[in-house]
């Protein structure tokens, strides 16, 4: 009633008001602005702390299988049998994938990190195994013996770590990594003294490298604030920052 006996300039100023002015636009937007900066780094840490867990969950389940592969086999799976099999076909026969560790389709997706930043066009592999525990076998390297470990609780033997070559393809063991002195731990030839000094990090991209190059077959940092998450030979998993890996990890020869 009031407005309806209202003079017409009220009731032009009443209609006015009704609206938003361009400076108040431009504040509302600005505070939205701030909000989704301030939203969308706390939405994707959210995000990379749950494929951190579900890769360490797969990791997990990577050595329940391995118990399982020990306790039939009386040994740890052969990282690598050229032409035949390595770790991964060995202990997805145990994972839910198919029964044989002479076919791709043992594999599952438990194999494949979900925070890796290269999509695999072939093989469905982003770990890889220490090839001082999974041995590479040929003539005169028989596979490892689970009592021949002196420090299982210790030893990592399988690592967020991946050499891509173009075809899609991956190492199976991490042959480029390097102990603290910067020789390959592939020769297993730590010092004991040297044991509590931390590997040399390499070159920490997942990219596609040349499957000769051992520069990309090192551990690969993809988790939170620079984490690689690692399967040990007790069957625990756990994280390591940059820095903290040390040669007691990567060597068994002690």
């Amino acid at each position: 009633m009031l407005i309806a006996n209202a003079s017409p300039l009220a009731r032009d100023m009443s209609s006015i008001r009704k609206g938003f002015t361009l400076i108040e636009l431009i504040v509302v937007i600005g505070v939205i602005g701030i909000l989704a900066g301030l939203l969308l780094p706390a939405l994707s840490r959210a995000k990379e702390r749950g494929r951190s867990i579900k890769c360490l969950n797969n990791q997990k389940q990577m050595g329940l299988a391995m118990e399982l592969y020990t306790t039939d086999h009386k040994l740890y799976p052969p990282g690598h049998v050229p032409g035949f099999t390595q770790w991964d076909l060995c202990l997805g026969a145990y994972a839910g994938g198919k029964g044989s560790p002479l076919t791709p389709e043992a594999r599952t997706a438990l194999f494949m990190c979900p925070s890796v930043k290269v999509q695999n066009n072939g093989t469905r592999l982003n770990y890889a195994a220490n090839p001082n525990v999974f041995k590479e076998v040929k003539e005169g390297v028989p596979q490892v013996a689970p009592g021949e470990l002196h420090r299982p609780a210790e030893t990592i033997v399988v690592a967020d770590a991946l050499q891509y070559s173009a075809d899609g393809s991956t190492h199976a063991i991490f042959w480029g990594v390097e102990g603290s002195r910067g020789a390959a731990i592939y020769w297993n030839d730590g010092l004991e003294q040297s044991g509590n000094k931390p590997i040399r990090e390499g070159i920490d991209l997942d990219q596609v490298f040349d499957t000769s190059d051992p520069a990309g077959a090192v551990l690969r940092y993809r988790h939170g604030t620079k984490q690689v998450i690692t399967l040990f030979a007790d069957g625990h998993a756990g994280r390591f920052a940059k820095g903290q890996v040390k040669d007691r990890n990567v060597y068994t020869n002690y």
